[in-house]
Parts: C-alpha cells; structure tokens; sequence
C-alpha cells in the first residue's frame, strides 16, 4: 500500500492507496481518532457485493451503526436525496458527533460529502471510492456538490474529509462502461502531467482494462498525487492552479447537460478533452502536428462511443451555466504542452463552434 497527504493550510489527511486497503479501515479510522457513530452511505451493487467485508470492519469499531444503501448515479444527486439522507440522520438520532462514511463511486461520495458539509454545519467524513473515477477524481480534495435543473454540480460546498481509502480490488467487479469513465480521468491527467506518465499510460492502456495490479497501482497513485499537490496548494480554486485539473470539462459538463446525463462523465471528459486540444489548435496555441499526436490518447476510447451526435449552439448554451465563467463570458483551460497549461482563457462563441464541429468530425 502506499500513502500521500492532502495538507492544505486548513487541514491534513492521508489518502491510502492499494489493493487490500479496506483492511486497514479501522485502524486508520482509531488514529484519526473519528467518531464510533457511523452512518455508512453505500451504493446498494456495492453493498450486495461487499456487505460482509463492510459490516465486519465496521459494525464491531461502532458504538451506533446504521446502514444508508442508495442507487448509484446522477439522479441521486437531488435535493430530494439530500433531504430523505437528513431525515434518516434525525430520525436515528444522529448528532454532530457522527461519522459518515461513503462507499461508493462519485454520485455518492458527492451527495454524502454534501450532506456531511451541511448537516449540523458539519460532521466527519470518510470517502471510500470503489470506481476508477471516483478514485482518481472526486474522493479527493472537498469538492461536494448536487444537480440542479440539469445543471452539474451547480449546488455544492468545499469540505474535505478526514480520510480516503482506496482499494484498488474494488475495481475488480467493474462494469466496462465504469472503466471507461475512470480512464477519461486518466487520460487528463496524463495530458496535465508531465510527458514521463503521458507516456506510461499510452504504452500501458490496454494492461488498464485488464486491470493489471502494478499498472493499476501506479496510475491511481500518480493520479492521485498530482491532485493533492493541486489541491494542497489551491484548496478553494482562488488561486488559478486547481483550475488545470478542469482540462476538459467545460465541453464535458456541457455535454451531460444537453444528454441528461446519458453519457457517463469519463466519457464526457474524453470528449471534452478532444474539443479542448481543437480549440486550443483553433487558438493557435498548439500547432497541428501537435494535435495530431495530442489526440492519439484520447481516441484511444473512440471506438466505446463516447457520446452521440449534438447541437453545437445548444452546447455553446450550457456553457453558460458553467462555474468557471467570470464576469458573464466563457473561460477555458487550454493547452500549450503536456504538463503547460494556460487558465481563464476567453474564447468567442465563433471558436468555441468551430471547436464543437470538429469534435463531431472527429469523433462520431
């Protein structure tokens, strides 16, 4: 197993990474010295799967022990849902000294993050992710957030949790589709790295899917590192750095609006991330030899369908609800290199048109 911290100016917290990990649970959660009254929010696939392994490691440690199971994805994330989780909480007598532990991929870990955040202005939290995705992106680093009116992750708050625990044999029972969510991810942050695991996760694509442990083992935990250096040094996304891990997603949220979340976000990232590189081309930023061969990692998935056809003035018009606009005009994170990347970039709707075209061109 291997362990990093995220260590913001605020708050300190190990994020452990490996096969068997769940193991250490309780240990880990005895020197965070975390409450013993436990909420636990679980995906309910999950939990058929894996009930034994979590009641065993859990229910003995607790003092209160209530299990929450929930279908996964992103109707879930509701104010609806959030509510029937508050009235669960009062219902069982739950106070401020409660323990919430979310097992799941990223629709659970961000409503309960959220629910952790708001309930009594705040309970501890546990994310225990069991998606490639959630892993490598929303476990860490406090984002929370819930839907509105088709809007991603309009509703949400920064809270970080006190632990996260990634055990990559979770990834085991993983459905190809959640693969290819986790690896549109990873493929971001290969672009966003640095050419040395740009590189690594090019030649070891195929080892990713067949789930190869060490291959497994070392893009999880490049990943994460890279998130928690953004994260430890720009917590709250005031400071521009945190904004490089967005590469991507404003096509990307854009596109799970205009579908209703159709399209998973792994495969809407990819997407977003082809119309990234073209606007940057578009932009002149990167020359066209560069595209080219900038684009030969994320067609990689081209054939998984990654979404389907789409009307590039109605995207344009999603954007608009985009949390990284400033000042009433669409801001991009696009790129220079691997690794170099330029934030805040205003782009006309001629630009960002021409970007969506060639997407479509290139992907369906």
């Amino acid at each position: 197993m291997k362990k990093t911290y995220v260590n913001t100016n605020n708050y300190k917290y190990p994020v452990i990474i490996g096969g068997n990990a769940f193991k250490s649970l309780q240990v880990e959660l005895s020197k965070a010295n975390l409450s013993k009254r436990i909420l636990v929010i679980v995906d309910r696939k999950v939990l058929a799967r894996y009930k034994k392994v979590i009641e065993k490691d859990l229910k003995n440690r607790a003092d209160k022990f209530y299990i929450l199971k929930l279908t996964a994805g992103e109707k879930l994330k509701s104010q609806t849902t959030v509510n029937s989780i508050y009235k669960v909480l009062l219902k069982e007598n739950f106070g401020r000294d409660t323990l919430i532990i979310a097992i799941g991929g990223g629709t659970i870990g961000d409503t309960a993050g959220f629910v952790a955040s708001t309930f009594m202005r705040g309970v501890q939290l546990v994310h225990i992710p069991t998606t490639l995705l959630a892993a490598v992106d929303s476990s860490i680093g406090g984002k929370t957030g819930v839907n509105f009116s088709n809007a991603k992750n309009i509703i949400g708050t920064f809270y970080q949790p006190s632990l996260v625990l990634i055990d990559t044999n979770f990834f085991k029972s993983l459905s190809e589709d959640d693969m290819v969510s986790g690896v549109g991810e990873i493929i971001k942050y290969g672009i966003i790295s640095d050419e040395s695991f740009y590189k690594y996760i090019h030649s070891n694509f195929s080892s990713i899917f067949k789930l190869k442990s060490s291959v497994i083992d070392k893009i999880v935990y490049d990943s994460v590192k890279l998130k928690v250096a953004v994260v430890s040094e720009d917590e709250f996304d005031n400071k521009g750095l945190r904004k490089i891990l967005n590469f991507g997603h404003t096509f990307a949220h854009a596109f799970e609006s205009y579908y209703k979340f159709k399209f998973n976000h792994g495969r809407t990232v990819t997407a977003g991330i082809v119309a990234a590189l073209c606007l940057s081309n578009r932009k002149e930023i990167i020359s066209n030899a560069k595209l080219r061969k900038l684009l030969q990692l994320p067609l990689k998935l081209k054939t998984k369908k990654l979404i389907g056809d789409f009307n590039s003035s109605k995207i344009i018009e999603m954007m608009k609800l985009d949390k990284k606009n400033k000042w009433g005009e669409l801001n991009f994170v696009l790129l220079k290199n691997i690794g170099e990347m330029y934030v805040d970039v205003r782009v006309n709707k001629r630009d960002i048109k021409y970007a969506l075209e060639e997407t479509k061109k290139i992907l369906l």
